[in-house]
């Protein structure tokens, strides 16, 4: 006896099928998220900002006297050596008028070259005494002695009258070089043929006066640098100017090599000025200048490059990309992927860089975390 199925069991089994797709077109898909991965590692707190460079040892050499120059066929990027003679000139014959008036020029430059080296006498022995200062803060800071606080001020003090004193030598030196030039214009002939020479080993930097012609006194012909007196002057807002000390190590980049160049902070200038920005705010600018560790034969005078200031750092520090965070109404809180859903954690955060913050308490070292949770994310949420 044949069994007989009955008709409508296909309609149910088509029904079934139905309800199951649809059923299984219902269940929540996973959300597309971005994902980082919590991890040790060095971080730092800096100051970013645009600076550049600037030759700290720079002479204009200028018209000793009245006269015509000849042509000069030196250019900018010439190297030149101290007492090189870089230029000739005829002087005039002097009258009693100009005469005296050269004379004067020279008598002021002989001035400024004792008044010079009066404050050399002074600040010698004070850069001595904050020498010994300085080392001796730095023993007693590695004994546990004094607080880190009062041995960077005394080397930030030993730095600074380090500067002043290399300042204060230039000086002298300019005043000197501008002395001997006025006294050889004084005392030659009339229609001599008159040398102007170098200052200091150096690069040409800029000519003012290439052709022949009748020059005044004083008139400025070239300037010339020196290649191994730099410094970095880095352009930083005066809320981040006060968190700056001497001594800081600065990190320079995007200079047009590869590598990243060590500096250190030796002076914050202490008055701003008004700067607009590019969207026409007023903002309140400081240099703060920095000394490469060694001087870089490829960088030039006024060429830009990247300045990072480190206000702190610390190795092996458990990090989060700054993205990963949210803020709630007690704290910080990041989502944290668990067997594929999405976990709320509550995270206590200590210093940050611009892109990274170091976590105290919260996270470990090889969790991940989602970047730039999406407003729907909820806890729980399945995520991929």
């Amino acid at each position: 006896m044949k069994f007989k199925k009955p008709k409508h069991v296909g309609w149910i089994i088509a029904a079934i099928v139905v309800v199951g797709f649809i059923g299984f077109s219902l269940i929540p898909k996973p959300m597309k998220v971005e994902k980082a991965t919590v991890q040790r590692q060095l971080l730092r707190q800096t100051i970013d900002a645009e600076a550049r460079m600037r030759y700290t040892d720079r002479y204009v050499i200028a018209m000793p006297s009245t006269g015509t120059i000849e042509r000069i066929d030196l250019e900018p990027g010439d190297s030149v050596l101290a007492g090189a003679i870089v230029a000739f000139y005829t002087p005039p014959a002097l009258d009693a008028r100009q005469r005296s008036e050269t004379l004067a020029r020279a008598e002021a430059a002989n001035a400024a070259v004792s008044a010079a080296r009066q404050q050399l006498t002074t600040l010698q022995p004070l850069l001595e005494q904050n020498q010994r200062r300085d080392e001796r803060s730095q023993r007693l800071l590695a004994s546990g002695a004094i607080p880190k606080e009062q041995a960077e001020n005394a080397h930030d003090a030993f730095l600074q009258t380090q500067s002043e004193l290399e300042a204060v030598k230039s000086r002298i030196k300019a005043a000197s070089y501008e002395e001997r030039a006025i006294r050889a214009a004084i005392s030659a002939a009339p229609g001599q043929r008159v040398s102007i020479t170098a200052p200091v080993t150096g690069v040409i930097l800029r000519r003012y006066e290439e052709n022949e012609r009748t020059l005044m006194a004083g008139t400025p012909i070239m300037e010339i640098g020196d290649r191994t007196k730099q410094e970095i002057v880095i352009d930083v807002l005066s809320t981040d100017a006060v968190k700056v000390r001497t001594g800081q190590v600065v990190l320079i980049t995007g200079w047009g090599g590869e590598d990243t160049l060590i500096a250190r902070v030796t002076r914050v200038e202490p008055a701003a000025r008004v700067k607009v920005s590019s969207l026409g705010v007023e903002e309140k600018r400081v240099d703060v200048v920095a000394v490469l560790a060694e001087a870089s034969s490829v960088i030039g005078d006024a060429y830009k490059v990247d300045a990072g200031i480190v206000l702190w750092e610390k190795q092996n520090v458990v990090t989060v990309p700054l993205g990963a965070l949210l803020r709630e109404k007690n704290g910080w809180y990041t989502f944290v992927v668990e067997d594929g859903k999405a976990k709320k954690r509550s995270v206590t955060l200590g210093p940050r860089s611009a892109l990274l913050t170091s976590v105290s308490q919260g996270l470990t070292e090889g969790e991940t975390v989602i970047l730039h949770p999406a407003e729907a994310l909820k806890e729980n949420d399945a995520v991929e």
